[in-house]
């Protein structure tokens, strides 16, 4: 049995006493063999934080992966925290925003990839669930 570790933004935020996050405790604090991280691509890069650099320092550690689009991250001020860019962000099907999946996807024997899920957290504001998750099928499947 493993324990599987799902971020959003604020695992990302500075320790009150620390220059590291969350994140980076949960990475050292835990046993690869038995926590796996689960990494949401979009909250990572929403939060500033490059996934390809996370994969590189901890290779094989990030199993799963959550998939989803965003806009909103060429244009947000790089003086806001982890929390404070959610609201500069707007969700959209894989694909339809500013997320390179064709890198990331590069990268996914380093990061251990074995397998991933596509969500959106907002479907029913594309015009319904069925037709988002067509879009980012469509787009994914291009770049896979």
């Amino acid at each position: 049995m493993k324990l599987f570790v799902h971020n959003h933004t604020g695992e990302f935020e500075k320790l009150l006493d620390s220059d590291q996050t969350t994140y980076d405790v949960l990475l050292a604090e835990t046993d690869p063999d038995l926590v796996v991280m689960q990494i949401d691509l979009a909250w990572t890069l929403i939060a500033g934080i490059d996934p390809i650099e996370m994969f590189k320092k901890n290779p094989g550690r990030y199993e799963l992966w959550h998939i989803k689009d965003v806009f909103g991250l060429k244009t947000v001020q790089a003086g806001l925290s982890p929390d404070e860019r959610v609201s500069r962000m707007a969700f959209a099907p894989v694909g339809a925003g500013q997320i390179d999946f064709k890198s990331l996807f590069t990268h996914a024997k380093l990061a251990g990839l074995k397998h991933f899920v596509v969500e959106q957290d907002n479907a029913a504001c594309f015009g319904d669930s069925l037709a988002a998750a067509r879009v980012s099928y469509e787009n994914l499947k291009s770049v896979l």
